[in-house]
């Protein structure tokens, strides 16, 4: 067994203060953020004694590869020391994607994909990854997702030099993340868990971190309403932390991999399109999943994968849509979704080999 993770973790701190430490001084940091982040007061509280700060926030959600590539072209200017990553998925995998780029010497996101056995290595800034939606897992994991939106087509920059350095979790950066957000990045761990589990790539490791996930999703999602209370806040930031630690070492699976052309054709939020198909799938690979079934049931006192479905749902109900229907797609489109839905690599890891017939029932049970 393997199991590797060197992210180092600071958990329910305060991050500006966090942050100082790790930084130490006079050091050129580049920070990614949204606007909004830049504009708010704990924004003000960042400090860098003897530094230089470069504000980056022209950050596109689900990134472009020339929204990176344009990120990527301003950090060349100044070459950081230190990059700071503060927002979701798509503002760490940003930072994530220009760190790499400026470490292997390259200009673009296509050079870092088209790879290549020659690397001509510069310096490589710190990465500490701020994530303030808990469901990404991209602060504890080694790869980046980059969506080519003129092709339709999504691409993951991986190499096990590109985990962060640091993650640091502070609970007060999540406390005006709308409710869609909140339950959207919820779902996204909850789908993080359940395709760690059943993935080919699965170890003790991860399969611990993914059950403690599952578990805490389960306890507090029903109490994920406004106002957040800050222990369910807290407890899903953990859940999605440990999501993270699973499938940083497993990968995702069918789930992930139905659900990218969900997003890319008709702009469903990617927690809920990853997350959509998850029950349809435990049907399916309940059979190659040996004892793990039993260990779920039992660590979150329920009897049945039915029953973890009917609360979940039951918690989200009334709050975002879940269903295909109800994101404008069409009956007749189903059959053509099929194809786009096997992406080699994230099907690979599923535990048990699916056919074209079973991602269509798939899709035709998520349809209503």
């Amino acid at each position: 067994m393997k199991y590797y993770n060197p992210v180092k973790i600071s958990f329910d701190t305060l991050f500006g203060e966090e942050l100082s430490k790790l930084s130490g001084s006079g050091k050129k940091r580049l920070i990614f953020c949204y606007d909004g982040f830049e504009r708010s007061e704990a924004f003000s509280t960042i400090t860098n004694e003897g530094g230089e700060d470069h504000i980056y926030n022209d950050v596109e959600e689900n990134p472009s590869i020339q929204s990176i590539d344009k990120a990527l072209g301003f950090a060349q200017k100044f070459k950081p020391d230190i990059i700071i990553a503060i927002g979701g998925g798509s503002v760490i995998d940003t930072a994530k994607v220009v760190r790499f780029g400026l470490y292997l010497n390259r200009s673009s996101v296509m050079e870092l994909l088209e790879g290549g056995v020659t690397r001509i290595l510069g310096e490589k800034p710190l990465l500490i990854a701020v994530p303030t939606t808990h469901g990404t897992g991209s602060e504890v994991t080694m790869w980046a997702t980059v969506w080519d939106k003129v092709e339709n087509k999504k691409y993951s920059v991986s190499d096990i030099e590109n985990y962060p350095d640091h993650s640091v979790y502070d609970h007060r950066l999540f406390a005006s993340l709308p409710m869609s957000v909140s339950i959207s990045s919820t779902l996204d761990a909850l789908s993080h868990s359940f395709e760690a589990l059943w993935n080919k790539n699965a170890n003790p490791v991860s399969d611990h971190f993914a059950f403690e996930s599952i578990k805490l999703i389960i306890k507090y999602i029903d109490d994920l309403n406004d106002p957040v209370p800050e222990g369910v806040r807290k407890g899903l930031i953990l859940a999605s932390m440990y999501a993270g630690l699973a499938f940083s070492n497993t990968k995702t699976a069918a789930a992930h991999s139905i659900s990218y052309p969900l997003t890319l054709k008709y702009g469903i939020p990617h927690g809920i399109a990853c997350s959509m198909p998850l029950f349809p799938l435990l049907d399916i690979n309940r059979k190659g999943m040996g004892d793990k079934l039993e260990r779920l049931f039992m660590n979150c006192e329920v009897k049945s994968g039915e029953e973890i479905e009917k609360k979940i749902k039951a918690s989200i109900k009334g709050k975002v849509p879940f269903s295909l229907e109800e994101f404008g797609v069409k009956e007749d489109e189903l059959d053509g979704l099929v194809g786009v839905s096997f992406t080699k690599e994230r099907m690979a890891n599923n535990i048990i080999e699916l056919k074209s017939s079973d991602v269509r029932e798939i899709l035709g049970k998520i349809y209503k």
